[in-house]
């Protein structure tokens, strides 16, 4: 046995940290109709007020990544998790317009940092046959939010009032940050319970980061890293319509009850969860067969993107709610195929710079998390119907499993490996 530290670390505080993460951003979307309610704020207002983390988030992403190489995931998550919970905590002082803008574009400046942050971390901890693995608690943490926080925030609000989430997920973030700087490091050989054969093996199975020599010319002359920056982006902006629209279609468009709306909206969530796990399992089970970090992944996220697309099609064209419904659950089940792949493959590409590759990638998928709703709402509002606006947004999956095949995680970008349109093209 080479040891669980590393399972029992990630587990028990990088999953619960990015959980909170989303639950200080699943209270603000429930609290919002409360909160537009109280101070008076037109739909507009509201609008900029929910949309302003997401600039923040996006443009945030690669310094936080730098940061985190600079200074190491400890330092930097923890730092990033006080910031965030701070902000989280002045929410209900925002008092007007301005002030509710601010503390929501700050929160999104602390949160920028955790993602890079964390898959940093995770490629230091996990060796690559273990990654996908590895990922997979981290998007859990991300969507037990809406799964879990949804309900709870909303029991909160009617027992206590809309400020508790906000006051409780701050003491929340508060203890976690804690806990992560005081059980965690940098480097598996630097925690006291990491015994010899478990270092070992962590080390084994990845290249050694002082091999690694790289710059900036070399990412953005690199085709591969605007295919997994734009994939991203792609990805997201599938995914945004289950954040953002999801309830107010199935209210407005499809007749749901709130009461069915509640059901109805977290099932696809539930779907893309479970889809992390048996992704990541199968995806860690193919490349201890093949040895193939390539066939492990971009196939896989290839039928992600196209089954998420093509399913998120069918559903709007669908007549029948519940069975709308399911074909919800497998489009967004698709889109979890895909975030497996995606954060591995980041890895696989950057060498000691993981953190800079993924914050180039949430970068542009936070732009379009932005961008997404407004174009969506905008669609609605110039007289195209909720079935149009569905169509374009599966059409953009089609758009990202073209990106997949310029993708060579064998090939990293560190070290000058990058495929031909050729070799590419025979992946698929």
């Amino acid at each position: 046995m080479t040891g669980r530290v590393r399972w029992v670390l990630m587990g028990s505080l990088l999953l619960p940290l990015t959980f909170v993460m989303s639950l200080d951003r699943t209270n603000m979307t429930v609290s919002a109709p409360v909160i537009q309610e109280k101070f008076g704020f037109s739909l507009a207002e509201m609008s900029v007020i929910l949309t302003s983390f997401f600039w923040t988030y996006a443009l945030f992403q690669v310094p936080g990544g730098l940061l985190a190489q600079k200074i190491g995931p400890r330092k930097t998550l923890t730092g990033a998790s006080v910031w965030w919970s701070l902000f989280t905590l002045l929410t209900p002082f925002g008092g007007n317009f301005l002030g509710f803008t601010a503390i929501r574009a700050l929160l999104g400046v602390g949160q920028a940092a955790d993602w890079p942050t964390s898959v940093l971390a995770l490629r230091r901890w996990f060796p690559t046959s273990e990654r996908s693995r590895g990922n997979s608690l981290l998007l859990a943490g991300l969507y037990l939010g809406p799964i879990v926080g949804t309900p709870l925030t909303v029991w909160l609000i009617s027992q206590f009032g809309w400020e508790w989430s906000f006051y409780l997920y701050a003491v929340v973030g508060f203890v976690i940050a804690g806990a992560w700087w005081l059980l965690m490091r940098d480097r598996p050989r630097d925690h006291p319970l990491v015994g010899e054969r478990e270092a070992a093996h962590i080390e084994n199975g990845q290249p050694a980061e002082t091999e690694v020599r790289t710059n900036w010319r070399t990412f953005v002359s690199s085709g591969q890293f605007w295919a997994v920056g734009l994939q991203y982006g792609f990805l997201i902006l599938i995914q945004g319509f289950f954040v953002t629209w999801l309830p107010t279609y199935l209210v407005q468009d499809r007749g749901f009850s709130l009461k069915e709306m509640g059901f109805g909206a977290s099932l696809p969530w539930v779907a893309m969860l479970v889809m992390v796990f048996v992704t990541a399992a199968v995806t860690d089970r193919i490349l201890r067969h093949t040895g193939s970090v390539l066939k492990a992944r971009v196939p896989l996220a290839i039928g992600g993107f196209l089954v998420s697309a093509v399913f998120l099609i069918l559903a709007a064209l669908t007549p029948n709610p519940w069975t709308m419904i399911a074909l919800l659950m497998v489009s967004l089940g698709g889109v979890g195929v895909v975030q497996v792949q995606v954060w591995s493959a980041c890895q696989d590409l950057s060498g000691k710079y993981a953190a800079t590759v993924s914050g180039w990638a949430n970068f542009w998928g936070n732009l379009t998390s932005a961008l997404g709703p407004l174009f969506t709402a905008a669609m609605v509002a110039l007289g195209a119907n909720w079935t149009l606006a569905l169509i374009v947004l599966g059409s953009s999956g089609v758009l990202g499993a073209v990106c997949w095949i310029f993708v060579r995680p064998d090939r990293p970008l560190s070290v000058g490996g990058q495929a031909s349109s050729t070799e590419a093209a025979s992946l698929v």
